[in-house]
């Protein structure tokens, strides 16, 4: 068991904190380019 009791509450606090804030749009870079959607196979 760990000092301090609280560790563990501040730990998940800190993981739903970071879960629930926006993520930044990457940055296009010049090298690198985006794959399009893959269709869907028909049939």
């Amino acid at each position: 068991m760990t000092a301090d009791p609280y560790a563990v509450l501040r730990a998940l606090l800190r993981a739903e904190a970071a879960r629930n804030t926006p993520k930044p749009e990457p940055k296009k870079e010049p090298g690198r380019r985006q794959q399009p959607p893959k269709e869907q196979a028909r049939g």
